[in-house]
């Protein structure tokens, strides 16, 4: 029996039908990364990273900024006695994966800089996922991550703050998974959670300061999951435990082979609170104050354009518990940029997208407003303003 002309087409037109028929693209999740191709996501990271270690290559070719934490971290890493006959120099690891990271890099303050600047590519593609998971217009999301990163106070924080940054940075993993966890019951994403705060804590000081905000954080979110008793409190536990059980252990370890608790060196730092009251009391009575203050006072009108009450009493909280970690020697001397890059990372995470397109015109332009606190905040800091002289002189000499 014969083929007929129409059997024969049939025959030939099946195996050639395009990809997306035989195969539709699956619609994004809210679990998806972004981008979802693994390759594509490598690409931002990278795009991301390139700008950071640019501008850290341009810092290597002049003398190098005193007084910024990265020189005290040289200098720490320099002082500690790898060679000695007891343990003792064990004491002196913290905070243990900064102080490891910079004592196995054989670049100096080169090296330092291109670690963050990895660490930037991590946070700011992570940044972007969340942006797209939660379904924020592109328009604001864009302005969002222009002011996050495209200023001085970010560079500055990235290239000459390595333990802050990297804490901020496993802060922010830890958020979007805290997200994840909250918002959509993604268990895994919990447990994630945790152990991304618990290396941030192991990072810097202010680690400390960033998994107490991510604890605190957590009830305000909108709860996926049935409403249960007990439910909020759970979840605070599993994302703080990991955090807990590091400090314990270290505590532990330390009472045991050296005599020595995280308590013993409280009278030195309650010693420098007066001191440290002071200069706060300085900054609040100057235009600096109101720049502190600037990212607090934008998030309440995120929160009230996008009518999230809730989330105006958390900024707050927020706000004395970055002032607390100062008073308490927390945030290193000569950091910056703290302060404004931790509250936009939290009100990218928990502050709900604009739902009519008023409020999303309203959300866009406190965004374009950040853009100008982040630069003016960044010429009001003098150790910022010396580093970006130092990096044009750089580039002028470069130029010729």
């Amino acid at each position: 029996m014969s083929s007929t002309p129409t059997d024969a087409t049939v025959v030939e037109e099946s195996p050639l039908r395009s990809r997306h028929l035989r195969a539709p693209r699956r619609a994004r999740t809210r679990l998806d990364p972004f981008p979802r191709s693994t390759t594509a996501r490598w690409m931002l990271r990278l795009a991301f990273s390139l700008p950071i270690a640019l501008l850290v290559v341009l810092d290597q070719l002049g003398p190098p900024l005193t007084g910024s934490p990265n020189a005290r971290l040289i200098e720490t890493v320099a002082g500690i006695e790898w060679t000695r006959g007891d343990a003792q120099w064990l004491s002196s690891l913290y905070p243990h994966v900064t102080v490891l990271l910079a004592s196995a890099n054989p670049l100096g303050r080169l090296g330092l800089g291109l670690v963050a600047a990895i660490a930037a590519g991590f946070l700011l593609q992570k940044v972007c996922e969340i942006i797209a998971q939660r379904s924020i217009p592109r328009s604001t999301g864009t302005i969002l991550v222009i002011a996050l990163a495209a200023n001085p106070l970010f560079a500055y924080f990235a290239t000459e703050n390595l333990a802050g940054f990297l804490a901020l940075t496993f802060f922010a993993l830890a958020i979007a998974d805290l997200v994840r966890f909250v918002n959509w019951g993604n268990t895994e994403s919990g447990f994630r959670a945790g152990l991304l705060l618990m290396l941030s804590v192991l990072s810097d000081p202010t680690g400390v300061l960033f998994a107490t905000v991510a604890v605190l954080a957590s009830p305000f979110l909108r709860h996926g999951r049935p409403p249960a008793r007990g439910l909020r409190a759970a979840n605070m536990l599993v994302i703080a435990f990991p955090s807990i059980g590091a400090f314990v252990t270290v505590s532990a370890l330390s009472l045991l082979f050296f005599g020595t608790t995280a308590f013993d060196g409280l009278g030195a730092v309650l010693d420098g609170v007066p001191e440290r009251a002071t200069q706060l009391a300085a900054s609040y009575s100057s235009p600096t104050g109101l720049l502190l203050a600037a990212p607090v006072l934008s998030a309440w009108l995120v929160a009230a354009i996008v009518r999230r009450p809730v989330a105006i009493p958390l900024s707050v909280v927020v706000f004395l518990l970055l002032n607390a970690a100062f008073l308490l020697g927390m945030i290193a001397p000569g950091s910056a940029g703290v302060t404004f890059t931790l509250l936009t990372i939290l009100a990218i995470a928990l502050i709900p997208a604009a739902r009519t397109l008023r409020q999303n015109l309203l959300v866009d332009l406190v965004a374009v407003v950040q853009i100008a606190i982040a630069w003016t905040a960044a010429l009001d800091r003098p150790i910022v303003v010396e580093w970006m002289t130092g990096i044009g002189s750089n580039v002028a000499a470069l130029l010729g």
